[in-house]
């Protein structure tokens, strides 16, 4: 169990600097913006989703 807590968290990590990254590159690029907004939504989502399912491995683990 710890160990999908620490694949949780490095998941986290990565998909939170990915996003620092890509919302600027999304928002100054020139393409077309409602796929640059379903892009961060997306990403958003993904995020908010691994903060929930890492706060209900944190449960179990402590």
């Amino acid at each position: 169990m710890q160990l999908l807590n620490t694949l949780t968290v490095l998941l986290l990590v990565v998909v939170s600097f990915a996003l620092v990254i890509a919302v600027p590159v999304l928002y100054a690029g020139t393409q077309d913006s409602a796929r640059a907004n379903r892009l961060i939504l997306l990403g958003s989502g993904v995020w908010v989703a691994l903060v929930l399912l890492n706060w209900g491995m944190s449960v179990f683990v402590v």
